[in-house]
């Protein structure tokens, strides 16, 4: 049929289908189409649709046990966890009466009777490995089993764009599937902005989001208001709180050998201008300068080889015997024995994490001389471990007056360390903070997650 204007119209039930009409329903039908495919889609790639390759399905909130349960609210998980947090944010005395409360039950229950030390209790970060990949960090039972609980130990890398976001897109995939995901601060200031200059790793403010939706923080911090968001549980627990004071094995011993003290003053600076300025090389030179002037002491430096550096301001010292350096390349198991040949660890440093070297070593019973203002490790000076001083001035009178007790045995650095921290008092606390922090239900799923291995179709 023509009509005066020429188009072609064509009847369709009754009724009359001109192109025009035709356009606007295939344009409609094709609109539709797109947004069901793409919610489809969303859904595949988020793990809310479609069955896993293990039987199971994969939620933003943890696995779906295909059981008649009233989801949780998923929009919930990814809020910042101040908004989530009912509770008071610092854990302590909380955490270590339900530590207390884990031993007394593993030393009561028959499987402790029995020998089954794998079913003890106690949490701790493992070792570094390729997945993760740095700075994330798994948390693992004490039997080696993983937890599904994740570790933020350093800030993102910032100097290559992609991998920042590689980092920043991984966080919140193991967010939205269901892992849990805290941060242990031993990284110098991190989370808070990190000062030193030769540094590569900062945080940006998008990384800010990030901070405040971890589940909770394992800290280091004299003041922690200065450095962790509001409104997130937390507790003091320093990654150097798990090592072991009664390790003896063939890489290392940290039970001493009661070997004879060739050193007055033990200080480690691996050397370069980030270790330089962690490890405060400025003060710890003037110091070691001003020491040797008025008392004629002996130093040991390891980690560097002065020899090989044009340090002039030492040269001298080096040359007369009064400071000895060992290179970066000593064995663990050696090092050690150099601490225990010494009579007091020095630690100059300001912009530091609870250095490792102080549990080194308060274990091999050294007394520790520490920088007052240390970001973390502070928490190990006391009356019966040490002292603080912060300058070159009272450097003097703080290590002769330390010297004296150690000599008056008025000190008692390895028992105290052995009664408060190591690796089986930290392990268990650490624990006894997630159970208190996210329940022990959301840590039962997170663990869920790992043992079904779910991929994707």
């Amino acid at each position: 049929m023509r009509n005066g204007g020429g188009r072609h119209n064509i009847k369709v039930s009754g009724t009359i289908m001109t192109p025009a009409r035709a356009f606007v329903a295939c344009a409609i039908i094709l609109i539709c189409l797109f947004y069901a495919l793409t919610a489809a889609f969303q859904g595949l790639i988020s793990g809310t649709q479609g069955p896993a390759s293990s039987g199971t399905r994969l939620h933003l909130n943890g696995l779906d046990p295909r059981v008649n349960k009233q989801e949780r609210d998923v929009s919930a998980l990814l809020l910042p966890t101040r908004e989530r947090w009912h509770g008071p944010v610092d854990l302590d005395v909380a955490a270590a009466a339900r530590a207390d409360e884990l031993n007394r039950t593993w030393m009561e229950s028959p499987d402790k009777a029995a020998g089954s030390w794998w079913l003890q209790p106690g949490f701790h970060l493992s070792f570094m490995e390729e997945n993760p990949p740095y700075p994330f960090q798994r948390i693992k039972h004490v039997d080696g089993k993983d937890t599904g609980v994740i570790a933020i130990i350093a800030p993102f890398y910032d100097l290559d764009y992609y991998k920042g976001e590689l980092a920043r897109a991984f966080f919140w995939r193991l967010k939205a599937n269901g892992h849990i995901v805290i941060i242990i601060t031993s990284y110098q200031e991190f989370p808070g902005r990190i000062e030193n200059p030769y540094d590569d790793r900062h945080t940006t403010p998008q990384d800010r989001l990030i901070h405040e939706a971890v589940d909770g923080y394992v800290h280091c911090f004299r003041e922690p208001d200065r450095f962790i968001p509001p409104g997130i549980p937390r507790i003091l627990l320093s990654e150097s709180d798990f090592h072991d004071p009664d390790r003896r094995d063939g890489g290392g011993s940290l039970v001493p050998f009661g070997l004879p003290k060739e050193y007055d003053l033990f200080y480690s600076n691996q050397g370069g201008d980030w270790n330089d300025f962690a490890r405060n090389w400025t003060l710890a030179k003037a110091s070691f300068k001003r020491l040797i002037t008025e008392l004629g002491i002996k130093v040991i430096i390891m980690g560097r080889d002065l020899n090989k550096e044009e340090d002039h301001d030492l040269s001298p010292l080096i040359a007369s015997g009064h400071i000895v350096t060992h290179g970066p390349s000593t064995p663990w198991k050696d090092f050690l024995r150099y601490i225990e040949s010494s009579r007091i660890l020095m630690a100059p440093n300001v912009h530091d994490a609870s250095p490792r070297v102080l549990v080194e070593g308060l274990s091999l019973n050294l007394p520790i001389l520490v920088n007052r203002h240390i970001i973390g490790g502070w928490k190990y000076v006391n009356d019966q471990t040490g002292a603080f001083f912060d300058s070159e001035e009272n450097v003097v009178p703080v290590f002769k007056e330390l010297l004296r007790k150690q000599q008056q045995s008025e000190l008692r650095p390895r028992e105290w360390f052995r009664e408060n921290w190591g690796k089986e008092k930290a392990t268990v606390r650490l624990q006894a903070f997630l159970e208190l922090a996210v329940g022990e239900e959301r840590l039962k799923a997170a663990q869920d997650i790992v043992k079904a291995k779910v991929t994707y179709k």
